[in-house]
């Protein structure tokens, strides 16, 4: 606690006083507080949840800016924002997350809106979307919010781009182990459990697994999964322990 005084007669005036619980700053009852404002959660769960808010308030007038500017400070590098407006496609917020992937990232968005702009305006509504695209031997995996104008001129999306691999190379030596060696992998199987659900080694499953990832030009187990669901050979049936 800091005390000035103001007089010889030991008058103490209390400037400030400050307490510190777990690492955070805290004034206590009756002291000025100056915590800088919170910064707003960036994803697209909250961004197209401001977006749809705009979205319910607008009117057959409204402006496409008018719908997305609110939600702009919570995007993210992955999200793209797009306009479909009189058959033209514009990129209003680009692709940003990883370096040399943003024109087929953009290029991704720009066609799936021009595909899914018409079922949005027919509909009348907004239209949220999970899907996975394949376009120059790359495959992404994308969720989306589509906001059709009241009135039917514009198409407003914003779309996160939550995946981008490259589209696997598939063995022809790929076996009925090796696809149930993956789906258990996807399961969150560790190589041990793999071996002992199988009545395999631990060696021979690293084996597999090492000729698996140079199969599939995977540097890691978990781009080994990633590139095995693109590829649809880790979606077989489910094993349980």
């Amino acid at each position: 606690m800091a005390r000035k005084f103001a007089s010889n007669k030991m008058v103490a005036t209390l400037v400030t006083k400050t307490v510190v619980f777990a690492g955070h700053r805290r004034e206590l009852p009756g002291c000025r507080q100056d915590f800088p404002p919170m910064k707003p959660k960036r994803s697209f769960a909250h961004a197209s949840r401001v977006m749809w808010d705009a979205w319910i308030s607008s009117d057959a007038n409204t402006s496409p800016e008018l719908v997305y500017r609110p939600a702009l400070r919570l995007f993210t590098a992955s999200m793209v924002l797009a306009v479909q407006e009189k058959e033209e496609c514009l990129i209003l917020q680009g692709y940003e997350a990883l370096a040399g992937q943003a024109p087929i990232a953009n290029d991704i968005a720009r066609e799936w809106l021009v595909v899914r702009c018409h079922e949005a305006q027919r509909r009348d509504r907004p239209v949220t979307t999970k899907e996975m695209i394949q376009k120059e031997e790359k495959f992404a995996a994308l969720e989306s919010l589509l906001l059709p104008q009241k009135g039917g001129r514009w198409c407003l999306a914003v779309i996160d781009i939550q995946l981008m691999l490259p589209i696997p190379r598939t063995r022809a030596d790929i076996d009925d182990i090796d696809r149930t060696i993956l789906q258990l992998l996807y399961e969150g199987f560790s190589g041990k459990e793999i071996g002992q659900y199988l009545a395999l080694s631990h060696r021979t499953i690293e084996h597999r697994l090492e000729r698996l990832k140079h199969g599939f030009g995977a540097r890691s187990l978990a781009q080994l999964v990633a590139l095995s669901i693109a590829g649809g050979l880790g979606s077989g049936t489910s094993h349980t322990g």
